[in-house]
């Protein structure tokens, strides 16, 4: 029993209540850590002027994954890049930028373009670093699609996969996967042979796992040298932000 004032309280006479008010609280923290962050991460942007307040709005561009939004999102540095992960640029690159992507989300779509200008016009300066992060709960065909895009890579094709998923992310099939692979020219049988073998799985599993503790709670969700940035960041704003982490001083 807890005593408030004049009323007598009992807490175990009420269990539900009790369970929703923990649930209210848990969503309540998990408001307060990720805007907290969002302040933080940006402020230093804002006031340097890299970036102004409405530069902020590509945030809102991002697939979140309803089984995990409501976990508490980490501050900090993150270590996700990844020796075996597919990569464009110099492997001693200044800046390196993971990303974690969904090949069934538009906005992993509409970013594909954003970082392949990005890659040629920083081939030198920048690495950029693709991670699965399939939202099978949105997207019935992500974890597929990156398998597909993971037999690819196996026959150091995976950027050309990743294209021309992209390209027909309405048309994803189990059907499509081996036209995709015939059309690019790949060893169709050997392909066929990883798909089957669901070889990936674990490593898929384990961009996600990593994702997951690294703060992703959607797709995509970018990581500059370990600083991560959710959305779907426009090339102008992407430019700035490279440019501010390239040369951190100015």
């Amino acid at each position: 029993m807890i005593y408030y004032g004049n009323m007598d309280v009992d807490l175990l006479s009420h269990p539900h209540r009790n369970i929703l008010a923990a649930a209210i609280t848990v969503v309540v923290l998990a408001i307060v850590v990720g805007f907290s962050w969002r302040v933080y991460h940006y402020a230093s942007l804002i006031q340097s002027g890299a970036l102004t307040e409405a530069d902020l709005a590509f945030a809102r561009n991002v697939t979140s994954s309803g089984a995990i939004a409501s976990m508490p999102i980490p501050d900090g540095a993150f270590a996700v890049s990844s020796k075996g992960s597919p990569a464009l640029g110099n492997k001693d690159a200044l800046l390196t930028v993971v990303e974690f992507a969904d090949f069934g989300c538009p906005f992993s779509r509409d970013e594909s373009f954003v970082v392949r200008s990005l890659a040629m016009a920083y081939p030198e300066s920048v690495r950029f670093e693709y991670r699965d992060f399939p939202i099978d709960e949105l997207h019935p065909q992500a974890t597929a699609a990156s398998e597909a895009g993971r037999c690819a890579d196996e026959q150091k094709r995976f950027w050309d996969y990743h294209d021309k998923l992209y390209a027909n992310q309405d048309t994803l099939t189990e059907e499509s996967y081996p036209r995709f692979a015939a059309e690019l020219n790949l060893n169709v049988a050997e392909f066929n042979r990883c798909l089957a073998s669901d070889r990936n799985l674990a490593k898929i599993q384990a961009d996600v796992d990593a994702g997951i503790a690294a703060g992703v709670r959607g797709t995509p969700t970018f990581f500059l040298n370990g600083t991560r940035i959710p959305g779907a960041i426009p090339e102008d704003i992407f430019i700035k932000l490279i440019d501010r982490f390239l040369s951190p001083t100015t």
